[in-house]
């Protein structure tokens, strides 16, 4: 039986939510899709795909650090969390997501991926970097 967790990572976002995957062994980030729909049921229909596909144990979500001017994003991460830990049944983390994007948007910008190919892989990176907080900060070295 593995002694490891399979984690699942969200950069949530209202119009896209980037996904990450990893597990607590090797600590290293996969970024899995940026999951997009008419609605938030469409958007959780997708997860539950990727959920099923993956089997993680644990959900982390990106929460911006400083909650000052963004009550309204604040509000809609926390009911976002919710949804996933109730309809999933799993638990959820929050880690701080400051500056995941601009990391993300950089890492593009080394790799000469601009424009429409980058907002596509942006909010995965994103994702990534906030699964990578995850493994530095809450699991053991």
């Amino acid at each position: 039986m593995p002694n490891f967790i399979q984690v699942m990572a969200f950069d949530y976002g209202e119009s896209r939510i980037g996904v990450a995957t990893g597990n607590t062994e090797l600590k290293i980030p996969h970024p899995l899709e940026t999951v997009t729909g008419r609605n938030k049921f469409d958007k959780l229909d997708k997860i539950a795909k990727l959920i099923e596909m993956w089997r993680p144990q644990l959900l982390v979500v990106g929460k911006p650090g400083n909650i000052e001017g963004k009550t309204e994003l604040f509000a809609s991460i926390n009911k976002f969390a919710n949804r996933l830990s109730h309809r999933f049944n799993l638990p959820v983390n929050f880690v701080n997501e400051d500056y995941t994007s601009s990391l993300a948007s950089g890492q593009l910008n080394e790799q000469n991926v601009f424009g429409r190919r980058q907002s596509e892989k942006l909010d995965q990176l994103a994702a990534c970097a906030i699964l990578e907080t995850y493994f530095n900060n809450h699991v053991a070295k």
